[in-house]
């Protein structure tokens, strides 16, 4: 099986711009150290300061199973629950 690429979009609410980029940082780093972890990315649009785009390549569905069990990936959640007007998650693999 191929790497599976994950993009996520996330949508700050109005005036948690700040707050949520603080808290996505600190997923960033132990994220790319987890086993399975080929790419992981944080990006910050340069239109609209409130949309943020994770970019991660994981090497199979058992490595994507294993990061959203991690305690640094629920504390994210926990922590953004309130600061993310939306979410749109696509997963996504290589046809070409």
């Amino acid at each position: 099986m191929s790497a599976i690429s994950i993009t996520a979009i996330l949508q700050a609410k109005p005036g948690k711009e700040q707050l949520l980029y603080q808290e996505l940082v600190k997923a960033v780093t132990p994220s790319r150290s987890e086993e399975g972890c080929i790419k992981y990315v944080l990006h910050q649009s340069i239109e609209n300061k409130a949309v943020f785009v994770f970019y991660e390549i994981w090497k199979d569905e058992e490595s994507i199973n294993f990061h959203i069990e991690t305690d640094h990936y629920k504390q994210y959640r926990r922590n953004t629950e309130d600061l993310i007007e939306s979410r749109q998650v696509y997963r996504l693999q290589e046809v070409n």
